[in-house]
């Protein structure tokens, strides 16, 4: 059975690897929608991770060594759906003990004719991973119950890779919920607990564990409206930071956490918002174990605040979201 992974990334498009360097052609078609019109920026990040997968001093049987970590920085280029960029990443000495004088691992992706990459990251590994963030994640329940009757729908888009849940081609299909707990507006997002899962969301597996991809996109997302409920506006990834710290398999259930942490600016001018989260896997009685950490900045845009609120869908779910930020 081919490999469902590179086939929806790089279609039919060779992956070239020579052993230090790596690269790939993406073709940002619709299958890659975020925002409308605009590639979601957990592609970018899953095809550098895929490709440092094909290094061997960055792998244990096949799979990614865990724990890993990955900074990633946007925003050098713009892109669009349609357009095509390419995916390299090459050793580096940024992260992990070398191996023949490897040491980690350094990506980009930069739009075909563009002067500047559109995403950079660097991959590290072990003990040699940074330190992410200050964010303290006391949000983060100690059980199930105490979520459990708390939770609202918030709304979603129709073609999203992450929350389109009415899209044609293979995607996440997530929804988010806002949870106003004791630590603030939280939002959460779900997964291994449907049995429609093993088709949206563990699609995106490789020899029976989740592939970084998902959890990257739907952490940036989880995070992503978890600014919007401190900065009142929608925004773009600037810099987001990841800690995966264990494999994930198909039959773990998994809750995604995100909160705003802190928001500069004023829309009319220059604004800024920053948000933590995390992925934790509940186990049989209902407590969570963190397996992934995260936290980002985010560049607010009142266009993109404008879209949601007429692109996002139902409507009612729309103006509750908003209604949130109304009742402060």
């Amino acid at each position: 059975m081919a490999d469902f992974i590179p086939s929806f990334l790089f279609q039919d498009a060779a992956i070239k690897n020579d052993g230090r360097t790596a690269a790939a052609i993406i073709i940002m078609d619709a299958s890659k929608e975020g925002w409308v019109g605009i590639p979601h920026g957990g592609i970018g990040m899953g095809a550098i991770m895929e490709l440092v997968a094909g290094f061997e001093h960055c792998t244990d049987n096949g799979a990614l060594r865990y724990p890993v970590s990955g900074c990633f920085r946007m925003g050098g280029a713009g892109v669009r759906v349609g357009d095509v960029v390419g995916v390299t990443v090459k050793a580096s000495d940024t992260g992990v003990s070398g191996i023949d004088g490897i040491d980690g691992i350094s990506g980009s992706v930069m739009v075909d004719g563009a002067d500047m990459p559109y995403i950079t990251g660097d991959i590290a590994f072990g003990d040699q991973m940074p330190e992410i963030d200050a964010y303290p994640r006391e949000y983060v329940p100690l059980d199930f119950s105490r979520m459990k009757g708390k939770l609202t729908h918030l709304p979603h888009y129709l073609n999203c890779f992450v929350c389109g849940v009415d899209r044609k081609q293979p995607g996440l299909k997530r929804r988010f919920h806002l949870w106003r707990s004791e630590h603030g507006n939280i939002v959460c997002a779900f997964a291994g607990f449907n049995d429609e899962d093993k088709d949206t969301f563990f699609r995106f597996e490789r020899n029976g564990f989740v592939h970084p991809m998902a959890l990257l996109a739907v952490l940036d997302e989880t995070m992503g409206w978890g600014g919007f409920f401190a900065s009142e506006n929608g925004g773009v990834s600037v810099r987001l930071n990841y800690k995966l710290l264990r494999k994930i398999g198909m039959n773990e259930k998994l809750v995604f956490f995100g909160r705003g942490e802190k928001v500069m600016g004023r829309i009319d001018k220059r604004m800024m918002f920053w948000a933590s989260g995390c992925a934790a896997v509940m186990q049989t009685n209902g407590s969570f174990e963190v397996v992934a950490e995260s936290s980002g900045q985010w560049y607010a845009m009142a266009e993109l605040t404008e879209q949601m609120r007429e692109s996002l869908i139902p409507a009612s779910l729309t103006q509750n979201a908003f209604a949130v930020l109304r009742e402060g």
